[in-house]
């Protein structure tokens, strides 16, 4: 049973890898709130994702769209962090 579209975890992924580079960059201040929040979604993701494995390899069915919300949770994060970015590069 394939849960996942292949473009779809290689959207997530490069999204999962673009929010880690922009809390790692040492070049941008994010305030607290935006790492949050951010922090929250990407965890949410991942506890989605894991519970999926879970009960893929229990053969359970997965009877909702789990691409959808780990899609969802890692745009609400990337979403975050970018306004967090442009709201710091204005600031005084």
């Amino acid at each position: 049973m394939c849960v996942f579209d292949i473009n779809i975890l290689e959207d997530i992924r490069k999204r999962a890898d673009g929010i880690s580079y922009q809390c790692m960059s040492q070049q941008r201040y994010l305030d607290q709130e935006s790492l949050v929040t951010a922090l929250d979604h990407v965890c949410r993701a991942l506890s989605m994702f894991a519970e999926i494995e879970i009960q893929r390899l229990k053969n359970e069915n997965i009877a909702y769209d789990p691409q959808s919300y780990i899609k969802g949770r890692l745009g609400i994060a990337h979403k975050v962090m970018n306004r967090a970015i442009k709201d710091d590069t204005f600031s005084a």
